[in-house]
């Protein structure tokens, strides 16, 4: 098939992704509080969502990821939205915005619920030189993150070869950024342990 000349827009973070944030500021606020304001502010490396209104007592960020729970503080215009096909099923859109990101190769968001209110923030790759070398990352371990941005995974092997360095130096290259959330160790067995960029990590916001 021809590919199209006409331009394709590719948007910094998933269009679904920003969309499920508004969506989620919008039902999940807390209106009896008019001293703060729901806030998106917009940083060179990630777009921050606010929202006066914590999660409710006994209900952790644990629960809403991994059980869905649904807690509808403002019941009415939940169901405005849905009725208008905005919300397909409740306490499921923070598991639509991990998805869009994940799709769009985008760190996990950090979510965080404290008196002040709800936050969730959502990251771009990180993994820039001038990021990297804040971690104190050494040349090695810079080049193995560029090529695992090409190929998505590297072994202790290729790492070796990579940089013509021992396996003992290469393992404890490896290790040190395992332990810095930059890389994530998979595999069962020594044989297919392999290494891939993790998605949880987590740069410094303003």
């Amino acid at each position: 098939m021809q590919e199209s000349f006409q331009r394709k827009e590719v948007w910094e973070y998933p269009l679904p992704a920003i969309r499920e944030a508004l969506l989620n500021a919008l039902i999940h606020r807390d209106y009896f509080n008019n001293t703060v304001q729901t806030q998106v502010r917009i940083f060179d490396d990630a777009i921050r969502f606010h929202n006066p209104g914590r999660l409710p007592e006994g209900v952790t960020i644990e629960m809403i990821l991994r059980e869905h729970y649904s807690y509808l503080r403002n019941p009415l215009i939940t169901d405005v939205f849905y009725r208008a096909g905005l919300v397909e099923r409740y306490g499921s859109g923070i598991e639509r915005i991990i998805r869009a990101l994940e799709e769009g190769k985008l760190p996990t968001p950090e979510i965080v619920s404290t008196p002040l209110g709800f936050t969730l923030t959502m990251r771009m790759n990180l993994f820039t030189d001038g990021y990297l070398q804040e971690l104190r990352l050494n040349d090695r371990q810079i080049a193995a993150v560029s090529f695992l941005k090409e190929h998505g995974t590297i072994t202790n092997t290729q790492y070796q070869k990579l940089n013509t360095v021992a396996a003992r130096t290469a393992l404890r290259d490896l290790n040190e950024m395992v332990t810095k959330h930059i890389l994530e160790r998979r595999g069962t067995s020594r044989r297919d342990t392999h290494y891939v960029l993790s998605r949880e990590t987590k740069g410094p916001l303003r």
